[in-house]
C-alpha cells in the first residue's frame, strides 16, 4: 500500500484504470462480518477478488488473519504484508511442495487443500518431515469441480491417509458452492447453500464416526454467503470473496441490493464519435475489463444507464444506447470519463496493476495488485 502525496482527481488517471469506492468496500466487508457472526461462524475472506493488501486489511477487520487464496503468489504477497493464517484452496500438485514448506515454516498457520491420494503422496514422501503441513480435504458439495465425493468410501480413506502421516496435520474440510453462480433466483441460491452446508456437515459426521476429529468445516461462495440458509450449524468458517467488490453478476443473483453496492469500477474515456454507426468509442477493451459478460453488456455504466457496451476489442470498446435510439453525442464529449461496473470484478481486477482508492470523490491512495501464480 502506498499513500499518495496529495489527493488527485480521477481526471489525472490514465485510462483505462481501476478505482474502488472505499466506503462501499468497507460497508460490504462489515455486512458480511456481521452476517458470519450472526450465523455463528468465522469469516475467512477469499483474496482472489481484491488482490490488494489494503482491501485485505479491511476484509479482515484489521486483524490481518484468516484469508483464503487461489495462488501461491497471493500467499507470499500476503505473508510479505504481515498477514497470517492462510488457506491455499486449490488442489495441490508436486511442483508446489517447496513453496508449501516455506510458507508452512514462515506462517503460524498455512493450509493446503487435497482431494486425491496422488496429491497426498508427495507430502508423505518428503525427505524431511518438518515442517508439519496442515491439510484440508476438499469436499464436493454439488459443484462437481473439485472435492471428494462425500458418499464414496474412498473419501474416508483419503482422510485416514492424512491423519496417519506424522508430517501432516488433518485440519478439516473445505467446500465451495460455485454452482450457485448458475442460479436463477435467490431461493435457488439458498437451496444450493443448504446443500453446501448439509453435504459437508454430513461428511464431517462420517469422518468423526470413523474416529477422526474434524477441527474445522468451511463452506461458502459469495452468492451462498450473501443469501445464506437459515442456519449454518456444524459450520466453522465461511469463505466468500467477491462480496468485497460485488459486480453486476452478483447484482443479478441478488447477492447485493443495487449497483451502488459494487465497490469497484473500471474508468474509461470516450475517444471517438461515430454518428454513422451510432457508436461511442472508448479506450477500454477486454484488456481493461476482461472479455466476460458479452451477453450482458460486459457490466453496467451506472452514471449513464442509457448506455451499454456492445463489443470489446483488445484496447477499445464500442458503446451505444441501450434501447437503440440515436446517441446525443454532445452529451459525451471526446475525453469524457465513464465508469463501468464490471460483469465480473475478479476478472476485471486481474487486468490491472493497481487499484486507486476513491474517498470523497478524490483519489487518495493506490493499492498494488498481486500478480502471478
Amino acid at each position: 500500500m502506498s499513500a499518495l502525496q496529495q489527493p488527485r482527481s480521477m481526471s489525472a488517471l490514465r485510462t483505462p484504470n481501476l478505482i474502488c469506492y472505499e466506503d462501499v468496500l468497507k460497508a460490504n466487508a462489515a455486512r458480511m462480518r456481521s452476517r458470519a457472526e450472526r450465523l455463528g461462524c468465522a469469516l475467512r475472506p477469499h483474496f482472489k477478488t481484491v488482490k490488494t493488501l489494503g482491501a485485505a486489511t479491511i476484509a479482515t477487520g484489521g486483524t490481518k488473519r484468516k484469508l483464503t487464496v487461489s495462488t501461491l503468489a497471493e500467499a507470499f504477497f500476503l505473508e510479505a504484508g504481515g498477514f497470517d493464517d492462510i488457506v491455499y484452496a486449490v488442489p495441490l500438485t508436486p511442483d508446489k511442495i517447496d513453496d508449501v514448506e516455506e510458507l508452512s515454516s514462515r506462517l503460524e498457520a498455512f493450509y493446503v487443500m487435497v482431494d486425491h491420494m496422488d496429491q497426498v503422496a508427495p507430502l508423505v514422501k518428503r525427505g524431511d518431515p518438518s515442517p508439519v503441513v496442515k491439510v484440508l480435504v476438499g469436499v464436493d458439495c454439488g459443484y462437481h469441480r473439485d472435492g471428494v465425493d462425500p458418499d464414496d468410501p474412498e473419501s474416508l480413506k483419503l482422510v485416514a491417509a492424512v491423519v496417519a502421516c506424522e508430517s501432516l496435520e488433518f485440519a478439516g474440510l473445505y467446500t465451495h458452492g460455485g454452482h450457485s453462480y448458475d442460479c436463477a433466483s435467490v431461493e435457488d441460491v439458498r437451496a444450493v447453500a443448504r446443500a453446501e452446508r448439509d453435504n459437508t456437515v454430513a461428511f464431517a459426521e462420517k469422518v468423526r464416526e470413523a474416529g477422526f476429529a474434524v477441527p474445522c468445516v468451511g463452506v461458502g461462495s459469495t452468492p451462498t454467503c450473501s443469501n445464506p440458509p437459515e442456519h449454518l450449524d456444524g459450520v466453522d468458517e465461511m469463505h466468500p470473496g467477491n462480496f468485497l467488490y460485488y459486480d453486476t453478476t452478483q447484482l443479478r443473483l441478488g447477492s447485493c441490493a443495487s449497483v451502488d453496492d459494487v465497490a469497484v469500477r473500471v474508468i474509461t474515456r470516450v475517444v471517438g464519435h461515430y454518428k454513422r454507426s451510432n457508436i461511442l468509442l472508448i479506450d477500454a477493451g477486454w484488456t481493461g475489463l476482461s472479455a466476460q459478460g458479452k451477453e450482458r453488456g460486459y457490466g453496467a455504466i451506472p452514471k449513464h444507464p442509457e448506455l451499454a457496451i456492445v463489443t470489446l476489442k483488445q484496447e477499445c470498446g464500442e458503446i451505444t444506447t441501450r434501447d437503440g435510439s440515436p446517441l446525443d453525442f454532445e452529451a459525451y464529449p471526446i475525453g469524457t470519463i465513464l465508469e463501468v461496473a464490471p460483469h465480473h470484478s475478479c476478472a476485471a481486477t486481474h487486468q490491472h496493476a493497481e487499484c486507486h482508492v476513491v474517498r470523497g470523490g478524490l483519489i487518495l491512495d493506490s493499492w498494488p495488485i498481486c500478480k502471478g501464480w
